[in-house]
């Protein structure tokens, strides 16, 4: 993360999980490409770059985490980068040449700003767990801030930011997004693998009745794992 991001990423009040599926093993190339040739000037337009991943022993897929204000001030970033920019007019054909798709976005906002925006870190593994929740969004968040959160709290598991969608219009649908009004998202840090794999053997462990009212509240329960690029 450069210096421009991390002064603005406690500022944080939308974010896209953007997860683009490239050509066969151009996982390296593009992440090289998108790193030299845009992260710089979209920080600068206000556009904050605030990780960039990869998917263990997966070739084709680069993820990363952009920040922005808020939708006001996102509108004018799309529109001064991918309408206006020399920056795209020059590379960007380069990089949708090595993508097949790019239209994986998720929206969202913080659930709670004065505590849950902040995703400065220096870790290298992140886990996103996408948690849908047909009809019982209000009852997980509850259940997560009562005990969910204490547990993983317990397990010394304090790097957590928790997100819902943002169900703004997105007023930029030459880049279609996600906004599932049934949706909680959780973005947790790791130190490594290791640390990772140690703590999700405990999570597993949890109590019997937090484990039987997630699988009763939660409808479906999606996990994205990565590692760091940067």
């Amino acid at each position: 993360m450069n210096n421009l991001a991390r002064q603005n990423s406690e500022n944080i009040n939308v974010l896209e999980i953007r997860n683009y599926l490239l050509k066969p093993d151009l996982t390296n190339k593009f992440s090289d490409y998108f790193h030299t040739k845009f992260v710089a000037p979209m920080n600068e337009l206000g556009g904050y770059t605030l990780g960039e991943f990869k998917i263990n022993s997966v070739n084709d897929r680069f993820v990363w985490f952009r920040g922005f204000a808020d939708m006001k001030t996102r509108l004018k970033f799309l529109n001064d980068f991918y309408c206006n920019s020399t920056t795209w007019k020059e590379y960007g054909k380069g990089a949708n040449e090595m993508m097949i798709n790019s239209d994986n976005v998720y929206l969202l906002r913080p659930l709670k700003k004065e505590v849950n925006s902040i995703l400065l870190t220096d870790k290298i593994f992140t886990v996103v767990d996408f948690y849908i929740c047909n009809g019982t969004l209000e009852k997980v968040i509850n259940l997560f801030d009562t005990t969910y959160i204490p547990f993983l709290k317990n397990l010394k598991i304090e790097d957590i930011t928790l997100w819902v969608s943002e169900l703004t219009e997105n007023d930029f649908p030459r880049l279609p997004v996600f906004q599932d009004k049934n949706l909680l998202v959780s973005i947790v840090h790791y130190q490594d693998e290791n640390e990772f794999y140690t703590k999700q053997k405990e999570i597993e462990n949890m109590p019997t009745d937090l484990k039987k009212s997630m699988q009763e509240l939660v409808t479906i329960q999606n996990k994205l794992v990565l590692l760091s690029l940067r």
